[in-house]
């Protein structure tokens, strides 16, 4: 085999780490009574006050969203219906991380005994941007491990030949901060946002040949 046809393949790894930048809430509201009209009119009522909370502690409307509406009998015992009870659900996305515990507590008070929350998620905002990183991160370590193997075969790295990027699993891994987001002056629950990272996986094939 000529020097030429030499090459090196090693696989690199990265990770970028980035506090979470947006927050997403979901809430709900449900009511019960006699007839399904009633039922839903006052969960409506509800979700329309936790609504017009979130809008006031920082959401854009335009972000709000519908994720689900129900509509069920109540049954005490089966099969009598003794009543009706509507659920309504909203999405409310949040970049003020801050205030995120406040806005849950007003959303709550608006709403009144039939409001619910029923968790929240974080994200980042930019999360393309964490992916390139990552993989920078992961071609970097791959290109260092290369130049290590090369070097210690006496030869010199060459052009790349060839790259793979290994499908990851799942989304950004989320990982504990020490601090916890302060709940403002308004009072609300302290919310710990956290931090994210993404991981990335490379192989890469370089040609080596020219002896050191």
């Amino acid at each position: 085999m000529c020097s030429s046809d030499l090459s090196v393949t090693v696989t690199g790894r990265g990770r970028a780490s980035a506090p979470y930048d947006v927050a997403t809430l979901r809430l709900a509201a449900t009511a019960r009574a006699a007839n399904p009209s009633d039922a839903t009119a006052r969960a409506s009522y509800a979700l329309q006050a936790m609504r017009e909370a979130v809008v006031r502690g920082g959401a854009s409307e335009q972000t709000l969203q519908t994720t689900g509406v129900s509509l069920n009998p109540v049954h005490d015992p089966w099969p009598t219906v003794t009543g009706y009870e509507a659920s309504l659900s909203l999405a409310v996305r949040l970049t003020d991380l801050e205030h995120v515990g406040s806005v849950l507590v007003a959303a709550v008070q608006a709403g009144g005994d039939g409001a619910r929350v029923e968790g929240i998620a974080f994200s980042h905002d930019d999360a393309a941007a964490l992916e390139r990183a990552a993989r920078e991160a992961a071609y970097a370590d791959a290109r260092a491990k290369a130049e290590q193997y090369a070097g210690l075969a006496g030869q010199a790295l060459g052009e790349v030949r060839h790259v793979v990027e290994a499908e990851m699993g799942g989304g950004p891994a989320p990982r504990r901060m020490m601090a916890m987001a302060a709940a403002d002056a308004g009072g609300g629950m302290p919310v710990d946002g956290g931090e994210g990272s993404v991981s990335a996986v490379v192989t890469v094939t370089w040609a080596i040949g020219h002896a050191l």
